[in-house]
């Protein structure tokens, strides 16, 4: 794949509607092509800009009074009444033809209330996923991404003393690495990756032959977290969702949700247990 065939692909990478194929070969494209990286990271930005922060504007109400007002007399249905059953429907084609044939200022006006009730429709459509959804959704993408190439790692060690430096320069931050492996999950290494147009640190762990993924992002930049965190299933895939110590912390995982439970259970025991 090249950048012109990258480019026609990055629109949907950043909504997450890349198929699996063209994900796999996206992904290896943006290994070694930083032009595109930086692409996809303002089309990342642009959508999140798009989907937050955006005003609602209502349409005066002396418009509609305006434009009620100036509809002609005989155009509207006439009501019914007992013996509109028995009697002759009344001729409405002149009265019909009054409804094309306004002055161009109600026309204009009438168009002006259509462009906004259109564009608000669009904007609510548009805004409907909240941040944790949009996080939720990227997420998903990073670990099916890693379950479909040979990327899943960027460095492989079980040795958290080994993980934890790697990630010192490649992003400003230092995520907590554990060591679970007493726990039934020993770590397998970790990787960068994007999400919400950040770099952001993936800790790879591992039960049985399922990976468990679990992204470490800073501040705000990982959505909203409705009561602190919670489970959701996204694509068939269950996640978890947390906070601690200023990090917001995102698991996701091809195991059962059950397995993921208690991934996140030994996580939290393991509390305050690291040098």
């Amino acid at each position: 794949m090249d950048c012109n065939d990258a480019r026609n692909l990055l629109q949907a990478c950043a909504d997450g509607e890349v198929g699996a194929a063209d994900s796999v070969r996206l992904e290896r494209h943006l290994e070694d092509c930083e032009p595109c990286v930086e692409s996809l990271r303002n089309l990342q930005a642009l959508r999140a800009a798009a989907r937050h922060g955006a005003q609602y504007h209502r349409a005066p109400a002396d418009l509609r009074a305006r434009i009620v007002a100036a509809l002609p007399g005989d155009a509207a249905l006439p009501a019914a009444d007992d013996d509109s059953a028995a009697a002759p429907a009344p001729s409405m084609p002149e009265g019909w033809r009054r409804w094309f044939t306004w002055p161009p200022a109600i026309n204009a006006a009438m168009a002006l209330v259509t462009a906004v009730a259109v564009g608000l429709g669009l904007q609510q459509f548009a805004l409907r996923e909240s941040p944790a959804d949009a996080t939720a959704d990227a997420v998903v993408a990073s670990h099916v991404r890693g379950l479909m190439s040979n990327r899943a790692i960027d460095v492989a060690s079980s040795d958290q003393h080994t993980v934890k430096p790697w990630f010192n320069g490649r992003i400003d931050y230092a995520p907590e690495v554990r060591d679970l492996a007493a726990a039934g999950f020993p770590l397998q290494g970790g990787r960068l990756d994007y999400v919400d147009g950040h770099r952001v640190a993936v800790l790879v762990y591992r039960r049985d032959a399922h990976p468990i993924d679990v992204f470490v992002i800073p501040g705000d930049n990982a959505g909203r977290l409705e009561n602190g965190g919670g489970e959701l299933v996204r694509q068939g895939y269950p996640l978890q969702r947390w906070t601690a110590h200023g990090m917001h912390y995102w698991a996701v995982t091809d195991a059962s949700a059950a397995t993921l439970r208690a991934f996140v259970q030994a996580w939290r025991n393991a509390e305050g247990a690291e040098p």
